[in-house]
């Protein structure tokens, strides 16, 4: 897990070459007006936008053929997270997620707060979606092909 402010995301670039494509793509669109949807970032990441109200969340999920990185625009919200190896009682894989609803440690807690994001590889079983202080959050999840 890697957790940092989204001006700081290129010195990420030596860890993951995907990085370039994402702040490119950040950095040519205003993330506040661009419309909640599916975009095509380039180099095989592709980002999601979404808006939505934070409540809780009672399930930790890790994707196997991805990485997130999960970017606050407005608003914030708590990110759980635990190694995937220590998430227990799983729903089974499906394509890109697997829901876990215990873990056998206790969590790590993320305060996503506007203009901060994480990057979730596949061992890093997380519950997004938690409440913090904010009653609605727009958030762009990039996908990073493994």
């Amino acid at each position: 897990m890697i957790f940092d402010k989204i001006e700081n995301l290129k010195l990420y670039s030596s860890f993951n070459s995907h990085f370039d494509a994402m702040a490119k793509f950040i950095e040519e669109n205003d993330f506040a007006a661009l419309p909640c949807g599916s975009y095509d970032v380039g180099d095989g990441v592709k980002v999601n936008i979404a808006e939505y109200e934070p409540s809780g969340n009672d399930k930790f999920e890790a994707h196997r053929d991805f990485h997130d990185v999960q970017y606050a625009i407005t608003g914030n919200e708590t990110i759980e997270v635990v190694p995937t190896s220590e998430a227990k009682e799983s729903s089974g894989y499906n394509p890109d997620i697997e829901f876990f609803y215990a873990q056998s440690c206790e969590s790590t807690s993320v305060a996503l707060e506007a203009g901060t994001f994480v990057f979730l590889a596949p061992q890093d079983a997380h519950k997004p979606c938690v409440k913090l202080t904010s009653d609605k959050i727009k958030k762009a999840v990039f996908k990073i092909p493994v």
